[in-house]
């Protein structure tokens, strides 16, 4: 065997930044999805991936891939579904839902039943892709190029900073619904914008990079925890703390069973399914 040289340039070029970048991407953008979805519902567990809004989001990206053959048509259809999965909650919460309880068990449901309709989908589609689209529905950040990273890190800065400008209407929806209202804030008008922008970062992530789930509720459940609580610091701090986790878990998918690489997906959905129940029993 000759030298380690320590050093390739193809190998960092090719897959170490694009990697890098849509896990920067990624995992700010889901984190940031999370904060905003809590201030909106007023609810702390809430979360994407927890709501069941990227399951929705990756049964329209499939249906965008397997039916449609425009590059646009699966973002274009996660988008559609993480918006009605979005205001079908909003439905149950004036009409049915009265805690937080109800919700999260009507986003674990609704999730439940997204992730088996994309299954039977992608099931009854070609067999010869069913390693490759179950690897990405479980989330993988891995195989992608650098114009693809960029522009999904572009599209979630973007997004995101969108987001940062409603601060000081997040930051009285957290108070409470009375609060902003006497404040000046129209609560249906800023909730329809919040799902919006909450829907977009959602299927930009997961038409890309499939479930990644747990970021945006750990991260910015710790930062409130460090008393990080106004929305102006909050947004930008969950965005590197999302990257962050993901860019970790990331590493510990390609070192935990080498030389097989797990889907990063898989390895945060088993750091956050605990972490999450220990919430549950706080909260």
């Amino acid at each position: 065997m000759g030298a380690f040289s320590g050093w390739n340039s193809e190998v960092f070029w090719l897959l170490r930044v694009p990697r890098t970048l849509c896990g920067i991407g990624v995992g700010g953008g889901i984190a940031v999805a999370g904060a905003l979805i809590q201030a909106s519902l007023g609810n702390p567990l809430a979360d994407p991936f927890v709501l069941g809004i990227s399951s929705a989001a990756v049964l329209g990206a499939t249906i965008g891939i397997v039916f449609f053959y425009s590059t646009l048509s699966p973002g274009i259809f996660a988008f559609v579904f993480a918006v009605l999965s979005l205001f079908i909650i909003n439905f149950w919460l004036k009409t049915r839902i009265r805690n937080t309880t109800d919700i999260l068990l009507t986003g674990v449901v609704a999730g439940l039943f997204f992730h088996a309709c994309t299954l039977l989908i992608l099931a009854l589609s070609n067999p010869a892709m069913w390693t490759e689209n179950l690897n990405w529905v479980l989330g993988s950040i891995a195989n992608k190029t650098n114009s693809e990273s960029l522009a999904v890190l572009l599209l979630v800065l973007i997004i995101s900073f969108l987001g940062w400008l409603h601060w000081k209407p997040l930051d009285l929806l957290c108070v409470d619904e009375l609060t902003a209202q006497s404040s000046g804030v129209d609560i249906v008008v800023y909730r329809k914008r919040i799902f919006v922008l909450v829907a977009l970062l959602t299927a930009v992530c997961v038409s890309f990079t499939g479930v990644i789930g747990f970021i945006g509720l750990l991260v910015p459940h710790m930062l409130r925890k460090l008393r990080f609580t106004s929305y102006r610091k909050l947004l930008p701090l969950t965005f590197l703390g999302g990257a962050t986790l993901l860019l970790f878990s990331d590493v510990l998918a390609r070192v935990v069973a080498k030389p097989l690489e797990l889907p990063v997906g898989v390895i945060l959905s088993l750091l956050g399914a605990p972490l999450f129940l220990v919430f549950i029993y706080r909260e």
